[in-house]
């Protein structure tokens, strides 16, 4: 059997147009579902324990990045600072808040977060895309905001 130039032409081009749209269709689309967070500027997040106590449903309690600021609430007053993002290592400079008398248990978990974000905290991500942050005043997990 013979085959011409053109049905054969024709014939590779069906296959690679095939080949490239499984390709395509297993190619994903911005990072993997767990895949850890390389930037934090443009997020925010829901502060949702604090020293593994968790936040309550209601209030502000919240943390967001901007290009290299942070600003976060743990019920009460506002903070915010400075940050900067290496590897997995989270640090804070320049950290203000406003000093306005808090009731609890606002008042508690906002000493006990300005205590973690005060110094060096190191930055773990989980597959559910919680971030941890922890070092030895303490620890907080936040979650995504949509």
């Amino acid at each position: 059997m013979e085959c011409s130039a053109t049905a054969a032409a024709g014939s590779s081009s069906r296959i690679l147009a095939a080949f490239a749209a499984v390709v395509a269709a297993c190619t994903p689309v911005g990072p993997a579902p767990g895949a850890p967070l390389t930037e934090l500027a443009g997020t925010k997040w829901r502060v949702v324990l604090v020293n593994g106590r968790p936040t309550p449903a209601t209030g502000d309690y919240s943390m967001q990045f901007e290009t290299d600021r942070i600003g976060a609430r743990f019920g009460c007053n506002g903070m915010g600072g400075r940050y900067r993002l290496a590897v997995d290592l989270l640090t804070v400079s320049d950290l203000a808040q406003t000093l306005m008398g808090c009731a609890e248990p606002a008042n508690t978990f906002e000493s006990q977060g300005a205590a973690v974000l005060g110094q060096p905290a190191k930055v773990g991500f989980a597959s559910d895309e919680r971030v941890f942050l922890s070092n030895a005043a303490g620890s907080i997990v936040l979650q995504p905001v949509p």
